[in-house]
């Protein structure tokens, strides 16, 4: 990749060797799962600016806690859907009626993944042109994510009190059907992982990131960091942390990783999980076609 395509965040990472220690980069994990309510990058960005963060929110939310903002606190700058930026305030910058315990720390408790769960999650994959399909593999065998040579499988989606329509799919997740659903589900989110950072090309995924030429520790431990991020935000089981503790306890620094995509991948598989997503325009099939 070219320099000058590099985002910010990831010069910062490359330049300043303090932030590739893989405690510091422990440290910044374990913070952002704390934030659940914030977009796993706006929690990053929160990080950068003040790892002390206890709790933040904005002005009208603390207001609603019965909170107001001191004339002296100290602005977090986070990015804004359709808008440019906002603004946030830890909880030690502001003053009135004590916060409940479990805001400022929830309690995840690690529950099953219902039925449910797991056909929202698919559905909403359709959309982005992801199906996924069941393998006869070993009990040591987790799954993967096929694209380019593979069938374009399409498929009907009915939306209530609207005309179906017909997309194509372009990726294929393959889990194994010795595994359970809870594993299954997390190999999802480490494949959807895959795709967001940009570790699939497919000349049709033109919304995509394309960053082809990785090695495969780089493209593993993106992955597992994605993984790692939603199953520790959503609170559920979370296989990837065996992986990374693994990691990171025996090497003193991370791999030449983009700390920007693993952000941005993380926020976009959690939206497949906890919002209903509009079908790609690129893949639905025209009336003429």
């Amino acid at each position: 990749m070219d320099s000058n395509q590099i985002p910010e965040l990831d010069k910062l990472y490359r330049d300043v060797s303090s932030y590739r220690n893989s405690n510091a980069y422990k440290e910044l994990l374990n913070f952002v799962k704390r934030f659940p309510k914030l977009a796993p990058y706006n929690a990053m960005l929160i990080y950068m600016q003040y790892p002390g963060c206890q709790y933040a929110a904005t002005a009208y939310e603390w207001e609603r806690f019965g909170r107001y903002v001191n004339l002296d606190a100290r602005p977090l700058v986070i990015l804004r859907t359709f808008g440019p930026v906002s603004f946030v305030f830890d909880v030690n910058d502001t003053t009135g009626t004590d916060l409940p315990e479990d805001v400022l720390n929830p309690l995840k408790v690690k529950g099953e993944i219902t039925e449910a769960m797991f056909k929202h999650l698919t559905s909403n994959m359709l959309n982005e042109g992801v199906r996924y399909s069941f393998a006869d593999q070993g009990s040591g065998s987790g799954g993967l994510i096929r694209y380019g040579g593979i069938p374009e499988i399409i498929y009907e989606i009915k939306h209530v009190n609207a005309n179906s329509i017909n997309i194509r799919t372009i990726f294929e997740i393959v889990l194994n059907k010795n595994q359970t659903q809870e594993t299954n589900y997390a190999t999802i989110l480490h494949e959807l992982g895959h795709m967001y950072c940009g570790h699939c090309p497919h000349p049709k995924a033109k919304w995509l990131p394309k960053r082809e030429f990785l090695t495969r520790n780089i493209i593993e431990f993106e992955a597992e960091s994605v993984s790692w991020l939603v199953c520790e935000r959503l609170g559920i089981d979370n296989p990837s942390e065996k992986y990374l503790n693994g990691y990171l306890d025996n090497n003193a620094s991370i791999p030449d990783i983009s700390v920007d995509s693993i952000m941005k991948a993380a926020g976009k598989v959690e939206r497949l999980i906890q919002t209903s997503i509009q079908p790609r325009k690129e893949l639905v099939i025209k009336d003429n076609e």
